[in-house]
């Protein structure tokens, strides 16, 4: 079945797992809101995303991969296959994804989460998984067709 799936699916696949896990971190990020001297976490996820794709070196097909965005742009994830990152935010293949968090001081507690910032993300976040989610569903109806369905 691997031979069904092509570079671009895995893409597809990792930008989808990614983005889930960027959602989980942005919302821990707002649940922490109101803990003092809490600083939201983020890694460079969309960075280490193209980096993948770059090292594919897939010229067949370009899905125009965004650039990084702001301080929750991406996550640490768990590890649950040799290819996921670790939670270090490195690759099992030594590749780096950089792992950030905003310096500066929001609030007098010490809590260094911007709502805006936050909500902004988060709604970046949702609209790039929609978007992620209707090319793979679309190259699945491609194989469906292809394969003799109606």
């Amino acid at each position: 079945m691997s031979g069904l799936i092509d570079p671009t699916m895995t893409i597809l696949g990792q930008a989808l797992d990614g983005l889930t896990s960027q959602q989980a971190v942005i919302s821990s990020n707002l649940a922490n809101i109101d803990t003092p001297n809490y600083t939201p976490e983020a890694v460079d996820f969309e960075t280490a995303l193209q980096n993948e794709y770059a090292s594919m070196n897939s010229s067949s097909s370009d899905i125009g991969l965004p650039p990084s965005a702001g301080p929750s742009a991406a996550v640490a994830m768990e590890t649950t296959d040799p290819r996921h990152f670790s939670l270090t935010g490195t690759l099992n293949d030594g590749t780096s994804a950089s792992v950030s968090a905003t310096s500066e001081n929001i609030r007098n507690d010490g809590n260094k989460v911007d709502l805006e910032t936050e909500m902004t993300a988060l709604t970046e976040a949702q609209i790039k998984f929609e978007a992620n989610s209707r090319l793979i569903s679309g190259k699945f109806s491609q194989l469906y067709d292809v394969l003799g369905g109606h």
